[in-house]
């Protein structure tokens, strides 16, 4: 067993969801990432003395929805706090959020894939800073947009309860879903509205004490976040082994760190030289970043605890009631959640596991396939019309599923028609031109007049194959049913795909019959 397997992974996850408003959290300035930088500030998000924040009630309330889904452990009331820190893009130098009654204590997350359930340590309202922007060698101007300052954000926490990167990478996923199928957040990583953030600790397999935890900053895509578990798992390993303990820390993830350009210092406490090449063994295991660098994390500062920010209520925002009555709207307002709707899928409608995980990350596919069952279609064969020639059709023409310009009743209808005509028939000349001209698969079918081959036709051929097949015979009376595929094979192949299957299986159980009764 190699050293790394002597250890179990502990990870934690902190994720920072903007809330997609229209306006700030305490403050009537819009919201609007691409615009010119510090023109959506005013007096509030910018600090100036004698201002007042006023609640975004909106915020408030998309918050509240994602604590009811999480199934918090709703307080009478919920209050806000002053977090106070050096914050150089947030002006009044403290941040507005919450510790003492966090909006949504506790609660659980079902995944996606796995079904696992994973404890939510709490969700909490605050307000997000503004943006450093760094030019030239080192940094050397720096400058300040702070039209992000003030913006509201969900700030997300798990408990320590993940133990792999696959783990995570499902939790990631989940969570994602979930904020878009709430209409909570944007949830789009690329334009920063969704960040996350690893705390890290490994600890001898067996043990019940966690080690010291290591907080990953600046992780800006799902890649990033699994790599970075990997890298520091890694090093903390690798320190323990050498007779060093790692410290509580916070550290920033760079995806193509280079040894020759990183400043001096950023990188202290890293693996021992006698130790590094074991790590490095460890480290080529992982993908390559850009330009063929493996990413590292790098020291950012020791890792502060609770009593260092100095919290305390904010004197200008009076505690919140929670109503029972709103709560129970918003309860009986949710939307099936992705871990629920997937299980759903494979429980109740049979399913394949990762067919059931396609539509619960497509809300409007998920719709559109299950309008297709309520239309009379057997889930088995509309997941497959579904995932294959509907999807094909949207990816075509770039379209989202509540987009799609075939009815799901159509869908159905046609699955219908393959008990009639052959399914390549169906396929290949009813599919394309309901597409191409508009029309219902029937109106397709009367329109162009397209037939089966049945009567004596199909009689003469299946009797054919019949006779030129005889240990696929032989095989069917002797009791497999299976068999039959090969006259069936057989038939389509010699009207060209236009037999019709019921009048194909009628002959052969007349043919199993006369043979049966000659015995």
């Amino acid at each position: 067993m190699s050293a790394l397997d002597a250890y179990e992974l502990v990870v934690g996850m902190e994720v920072h969801a903007q809330l997609n408003t229209a306006s700030k959290l305490f403050c009537g300035c819009e919201v609007e990432p691409s615009a010119e930088a510090n023109t959506r500030t005013c007096p509030v998000c910018l600090g100036h003395p004698g201002t007042l924040p006023v609640l975004n009630q909106a915020a408030f309330r998309k918050a509240l929805t994602l604590a009811v889904a999480l199934e918090s452990e709703l307080e009478a009331a919920t209050e806000l706090d002053r977090k106070n820190y050096y914050y150089p893009d947030l002006p009044k130098n403290y941040q507005i959020s919450q510790i003492y009654h966090n909006i949504g204590p506790g609660g659980t997350i079902e995944l996606l894939r796995s079904g696992q359930r994973v404890r939510m340590h709490n969700v909490h309202l605050e307000e997000d800073a503004g943006k450093l922007i760094h030019e030239g060698g080192g940094g050397a101007t720096s400058t300040v947009d702070l039209n992000r300052a003030g913006t509201p954000l969900a700030e997300i926490v798990t408990h320590p309860d993940f133990r792999s990167v696959d783990e995570v990478d499902d939790y990631m996923e989940t969570l994602t879903q979930l904020l878009r199928v709430l209409d909570i957040s944007h949830a789009r990583m690329n334009e920063g509205n969704l960040r996350f953030e690893a705390s890290i600790s490994v600890r001898k397999q067996g043990e019940e004490e966690l080690g010291p935890r290591v907080e990953i900053k600046n992780l800006n895509s799902y890649s990033a976040v699994r790599r970075a578990i990997d890298y520091e798992r890694a090093r903390q390993v690798a320190l323990l082994e050498a007779g060093l303990q790692p410290r509580q820390e916070t550290r920033l993830w760079s995806e193509d760190w280079d040894p020759n350009k990183t400043r001096a210092g950023a990188y202290e406490q890293d693996v021992p030289a006698e130790h590094r090449a074991s790590l490095e063994a460890v480290v080529a295991l992982l993908p390559p970043g850009k330009d063929g660098w493996r990413g590292r994390t790098g020291f950012m500062r020791s890792k502060e605890d609770t009593q260092d920010y100095r919290y305390f209520p904010e004197p200008d925002l009076p505690p919140i009631a929670l109503a029972d009555d709103e709560v129970a709207a918003i309860r009986a307002a949710l939307p099936e959640l992705p871990g629920a709707r997937r299980r759903r899928f494979v429980d109740a409608l049979g399913l394949p596991q990762k067919a059931a995980e396609v539509l619960a990350r497509d809300y409007d596919l998920a719709d559109y396939f299950e309008a297709v069952v309520a239309g009379g279609a057997a889930p088995g064969e509309a997941i497959n019309l579904v995932l294959n020639q509907v999807a094909a059709l949207l990816n075509e023409k770039s379209l989202g599923a509540a987009e799609c310009p075939v009815p799901a009743a159509w869908v159905a209808e046609l699955i219908a028609l393959m008990s009639e005509l052959p399914k390549d028939l169906v396929l290949k000349k009813v599919w394309p031109t309901v597409i191409k001209e508009e029309l219902s698969p029937r109106e397709v079918v009367a329109k162009h007049k397209i037939e089966a081959v049945s009567g004596d036709a199909i009689r003469e051929a299946t009797d054919a194959a019949w006779a030129a097949n005889p240990k696929a015979v032989a095989d069917i009376l002797a009791g497999n049913k299976k068999a039959a595929g090969a006259i069936v094979g057989a038939v389509m192949k010699a009207t060209k795909g236009q037999a019709g299957p019921r009048e194909v299986n009628a002959r052969i159980q007349e043919l199993v019959k006369e043979a049966q009764d000659r015995q």
